[in-house]
């Protein structure tokens, strides 16, 4: 393997370890807004549920309560609360997002992994070449969805950290 493959290949590796990271931070954020607003329709329909059985209060003591608190408004808002949380499950499918980030950096790993398979191992010039370009052929045929810009570069502080790439394009020579 000559030096200039070598520093390509690192730099793909590198690459797909951002991505990776990306796509897990991503995954991370869609189940999270799954669990908050799933959890919360949850528990908002319960106390409805449960709201007729609530301790009886003295007449004066319930014109003292806001009037949302009332059992009448307290209802209405509660549901209308509960049909936006599962309408927004509904429409932004959180966890078929998080499972397609997922999968997607559990793919970016398997492609990193034969990378450093490929670095790692003595092939005859054609063989190397044949294998450089199974790798550049999987990642075009990778799905590429996006990922947010705070995610993207939270996977590529956390691969910097890890101080075992080269500088991104620093394989290139300088123009002159």
């Amino acid at each position: 393997m000559t030096e200039e493959q070598r520093k390509m290949l690192l730099d793909w590796m590198r690459k797909i370890h951002q991505l990776e990271y990306a796509h897990r931070f991503e995954s991370l954020k869609w189940e999270k807004r799954r669990n908050y607003t799933g959890l919360g329709a949850f528990i908002l329909s319960t106390i409805i549920a449960f709201s007729f059985r609530f301790p009886k209060l003295s007449p004066e003591t319930y014109e003292l309560l806001p009037t949302f608190l009332h059992h009448n408004y307290f209802i209405a808002i509660t549901s209308f609360i509960v049909a936006i949380l599962t309408g927004y499950q509904t429409f932004t499918k959180p966890n078929e997002k998080a499972l397609t980030h997922k999968n997607t950096g559990s793919n970016y790993e398997k492609l990193r992994h034969r990378i450093e398979f490929i670095l790692t191992t003595e092939f005859l010039e054609w063989e190397l070449k044949k294998r450089i370009e199974m790798i550049k052929e999987e990642w075009e045929g990778l799905d590429a969805i996006n990922v947010s810009k705070k995610h993207f570069d939270e996977g590529k502080q956390k691969v910097k950290s890890f101080n075992k790439y080269p500088k991104e394009l620093d394989f290139l020579p300088d123009i002159e």
